[in-house]
Parts: structure tokens; sequence; C-alpha cells
């Protein structure tokens, strides 16, 4: 079991920085990196996912599933009713929760940005007291993941293509 934790900013710099100090919290102590990803919405609507990344291989911390489904979250601003066939509809058949899912997306406004990141080594208090602490008055969502919806979103994840991941890609053998 793990948690999903989303900390939402009214600027895009507040949430750079909170997304710097989660991934230096995760270095002081110690633990396997975690996905750490930024989500911004710019003043036109556009969202832009960002992830952190080791700068020693490209490729990103954690392995840049997690990132890339929170930055999806986001994506797909309908309402996640099961009967629809919507990104949101699928997160939450796969047993995210609907009022979790909604408040996210309807708290990212326009020149905004969102930290996200799958807790499970580190501990959920832990990350929380760093958020409160932080300049820029996050809003935070927390939703707790059981084996089930883990299991479920791992499957998600698992058929997102490679290339979306970020992942460096094995050049074949001649």
């Amino acid at each position: 079991m793990s948690d999903l934790i989303i900390s939402v900013f009214r600027n895009q710099a507040a949430a750079f920085a909170a997304g710097e100090q989660l991934a230096a919290l995760q270095q002081a102590a110690g633990t396997e990196p975690e996905d750490i990803v930024v989500v911004s919405r710019n003043s036109a609507g556009r969202i832009a996912i960002n992830q952190s990344i080791d700068l020693s291989t490209g490729a990103p911390l954690g392995g840049g599933g997690w990132g890339v489904l929170i930055g999806l979250m986001f994506l797909d601003g309908r309402d996640p009713r099961s009967e629809s066939q919507g990104l949101a509809a699928q997160l939450v058949a796969a047993g995210l929760d609907r009022t979790f899912l909604a408040d996210v997306v309807e708290s990212l406004m326009k020149g905004g940005a969102a930290v996200g990141m799958r807790v499970r080594l580190l501990g959920k208090e832990r990350v929380m007291a760093k958020l409160d602490s932080l300049q820029g008055s996050p809003r935070i969502h927390w939703t707790r993941l059981d084996a089930r919806t883990e299991e479920a979103l791992t499957d998600m994840i698992g058929q997102i293509p490679q290339a979306a991941l970020g992942r460096p890609r094995e050049l074949p053998a001649d």
C-alpha cells in the first residue's frame, strides 16, 4: 500500500521549488527514489508534465511511470462516471477515489502548478510535514492506494509506451 499526494500551488515557481524540496527530502532520508512530477497549466490552459530526472542517465527518477500517470490525471477534466470511456473513468475504475480525482483536477487553475508523488518508503507524514512547511500555501490532496488499486494502476502504467516514460531505449545489436 502507498499514498498518492498532490499539492497544488498558485504559480509554477512555488511548485518547482516544492518538487526540489521533496527530492532533497528523499535523498536525505536515503530512500529509493519515487517519481516526483510537476504538472503545470499555462494561461491558455495547456498542461505540461515535468519529471525529476537522474542527471547521469537522463532517465526519470523512480522509473517515470507513476509520474506520467499522475500527469495524465489532469488531462481529462470530465466527470469520471463509470459508464464513460474517458481516462478519468478508467482511473476511477482502477480504484482511484472519484472525489480525490475531481478535486485534484478542479484545483489546478490556469497559471498554477501541482507537485505529485506516490509515497511508499518515505512515509506520508514526512512528505505532508514538508509540504505544510513550504511557502506558497499549497492545497494538499491525499488518498490511500490499497493493494488492488495499486495493482490496477501499475497495469495502466504498463500500457504507457516506453517513449512516453522517457526511458532510454536499447538499440538493437548489429
